[in-house]
């Protein structure tokens, strides 16, 4: 799969956007509440880069197959948590490149597909807490078979 050249160019002046907040990062990463709010402001251009196939992992919830209703795509690790991990990493690596940053946006960014209600009970759930989606799908009744060996054998050269 391929990213067409204007989402690398996307790809490419986000990460550098990222690493000009870096300074602000490191001010804010010892304040747990200051580090929450810089990372929910970040966020978005997390989506505007992943909402393109090759993020997409294809894996959809049993529940999914099973209606054939509309699919909705869910990020396996929220956003948010998404960001500091995405920083942490950054903060260890400043010199991260274009390569590096899109195997870290497949790792904690790619998309799986659930129902319209499996999202909303994912989001009730972790809203405001630090429980990454992924952790309580067993715990709901999600199967998303083929999830656990995606988050086995992405890279884990990055935590």
């Amino acid at each position: 799969m391929r990213i067409s050249n204007l989402k690398m160019q996307k790809i490419e002046e986000t990460l550098e956007d990222f690493k000009t907040l870096l300074p602000r990062y490191n001010k804010v990463k010892g304040d747990k509440e200051a580090l929450k709010r810089f990372c929910s402001r970040n966020r978005n251009p997390v989506w505007d880069l992943t909402n393109i196939k090759y993020f997409k992992t294809g894996l959809k919830s049993d529940a999914l197959i099973k209606s054939g209703e509309k699919p909705v795509n869910e990020h396996y690790v929220q956003r948010s948590l998404c960001m500091e991990l995405i920083f942490r990493t950054l903060d260890r690596n400043p010199d991260m490149t274009t390569e590096q940053f899109i195997e870290l946006l497949r790792k904690y960014a790619s998309t799986i597909s659930v129902t319209k209600d499996e999202h909303r009970t994912i989001t009730q759930f972790t809203k405001h807490t630090e429980i990454l989606n992924y952790m309580i799908y067993r715990k709901l009744g999600i199967r998303v078979r083929g999830l656990r060996r995606v988050i086995n054998d992405t890279p884990k050269i990055y935590i």
